[in-house]
This record gives C-alpha cells, sequence and structure tokens, in this order.
C-alpha cells in the first residue's frame, strides 16, 4: 500500500491544487499542515489562517477525511509523521520565500535520502521565478 502526504502549506484549498492532485493517485493520503514558530503571523493573519483551515477540515471531511493539525518545526513533525504512518510519497507546492525555500530543498534532501518520493509543485504562479 502507498501512503502520501499532502502537505498543505499556504494553498488551503481542495480545487486547482497540483500537489493534492498528485497525492490523491495513492490509496491512503494523509493531509497535513504545520504552524511552524518560523512563520511570523500578526493577529489578523492568525484569524485568516483559522478560519481556512477550518474551512479545509470541513470540505476534507465531507470527503471523508479529516486535516492533520500539528505545531511545531515542519522537519521534525514530517519526520516523525513519516515514520510513524510509513509513508512512501510526500507532496506540496512550492512557496517562494527565501525561508521557505530553504525549509523545502532541507526536506526533500532528507527523505529522498530515506527513498520517499518527494514532489513539489508550482500551485500558485503562471511563471515560477527560475522561469
Amino acid at each position: 500500500m502507498t501512503t502520501a502526504i499532502h502537505w498543505f502549506r499556504n494553498d488551503l484549498r481542495l480545487t486547482d491544487n497540483p500537489a493534492l492532485s498528485a497525492a490523491v493517485q495513492h490509496e491512503r493520503i494523509i493531509p497535513l499542515f504545520i504552524l511552524d514558530p518560523a512563520q511570523e503571523l500578526g493577529g489578523a493573519s492568525r484569524w485568516w489562517l483559522h478560519e481556512s483551515l477550518q474551512a479545509l477540515d470541513k470540505d476534507l471531511q465531507a470527503l471523508g477525511s479529516k486535516l492533520i493539525l500539528r505545531q511545531g518545526h515542519s522537519l521534525e513533525i514530517l519526520t516523525t509523521l513519516i515514520q510513524q504512518q510509513e509513508v512512501t510519497h510526500l507532496y506540496w507546492n512550492r512557496r517562494y520565500e527565501p525561508l521557505q525555500r530553504q525549509l523545502a530543498e532541507q526536506v526533500k534532501s532528507r527523505f529522498r535520502d530515506q527513498g520517499l518520493v518527494c514532489t513539489s509543485f508550482n500551485g500558485s504562479l503562471l511563471y515560477e521565478p527560475h522561469q
């Protein structure tokens, strides 16, 4: 059985989500959102995030799933969940802030070395910066 994590980042939607579209090809999907302390959020952003995560979880529950919410360092949380759930694939949509790009590279490096398929997608831009 293949198990995929779809790591929601700033793309809290079910439609027009290329990483999620790839993840649903697997037998088991774990929808995950991590509130990382490296993300500095003001009051309005926290309110928007809270409301958006509730709406996303409601949409997932309507499809028979549930959003997994974690708070902490993304790399540590992903490591634990991947080990506990015997994950074979990890998908997410790219972010372009320097710290987020660095995190994505660390994730790819660590988990590809362990044999996981790690794939990121352009989920928000017509053209990526390198294009």
